[in-house]
């Protein structure tokens, strides 16, 4: 530890440790936090160079192969919070898994019904299908009611028909959107017979299993250099008539509309 920073803490006019403890949830998960901490400090797979050093390319790759790494090492750790602490460590910052830890497997477990839950979540805990979460677009943001994304539903073909209808509403930002997702949770506003029923979310596949190459309809890429979060490949993501079946519209609060 840096000197100057031990000597403010010991220069704390409250227990430094004592914080930490109510911070983390108690004593037992804050020992538990550190062993997990020390688990990716003593690992020489994950001794590389340092990130600051790289450019940004070299540090995808980097954080793409500590991911890979990571997973096959977590096999004995199964509490969602204990992989997030493991993550985190490891990375610095989010990686290619963050959007799957920290979206896309709790909006899972919240929003299937025992059907989907059946399907999706063994292959996103598998890492089968590594997902992310599409909702900001390039013209909004935090306003939901203003995304643009629709899902139209196709009652001939119990089909959703998925479209970005406009510039503003090409998903914009998700991180692992650009290069290493192959489906998406996409928000988007569903409409049946000709009325819109605000948003909802729909399991995307966006590109091929084996070849990885996007799927017809999927526009997909990197946005490109940012301030931070160089290790995530935000992306951007246009939707041109792309069609998914009826159950992959998170059904566990929404079957009413369709």
């Amino acid at each position: 530890m840096n000197p100057e920073i031990l000597k403010e803490r010991q220069n704390a006019s409250f227990d430094v440790q004592k914080l930490i403890c109510i911070l983390d949830g108690g004593p037992e998960k804050t020992k538990r936090k550190r062993e997990i901490v020390s688990l990716v400090l003593n690992d020489p797979d994950f001794d590389e160079v340092d990130p600051n050093f790289l450019s940004r390319s070299e540090r995808y790759d980097q954080t793409v192969r500590k991911s890979a790494q990571m997973i096959s090492k977590l096999r004995g750790i199964v509490d969602p919070e204990e992989i997030y602490i493991y993550s985190i460590e490891l990375c610095n910052q989010f990686g290619t898994l963050g959007p799957q830890y920290v979206m896309v497997l709790p909006t899972l477990y919240s929003q299937c019904d025992q059907e989907q839950s059946k399907k999706w979540l063994p292959l996103a805990r598998s890492f089968k299908v590594m997902g992310t979460y599409a909702q900001t677009e390039l013209g909004h943001g935090t306003h939901l009611r203003g995304l643009e994304t629709t899902a139209t539903y196709d009652p001939a073909t119990q089909e959703f028909v998925l479209n970005s209808p406009t510039v503003t509403s090409i998903k914009w930002w998700p991180g692992a959107l650009g290069k290493t997702s192959n489906h998406a949770i996409v928000l988007a506003q569903l409409y049946t017979h000709g009325h819109c029923h605000g948003l909802h979310a729909f399991i995307v596949q966006l590109r091929h299993m084996d070849t990885h190459e996007p799927l017809p309809g999927i526009l997909v890429g990197d946005i490109g250099p940012k301030f931070g979060f160089c290790e995530v490949d935000n992306g951007f993501l246009k939707l041109d008539n792309v069609r998914i079946p009826r159950e992959n519209m998170l059904m566990k609060y929404a079957k009413n509309h369709v």
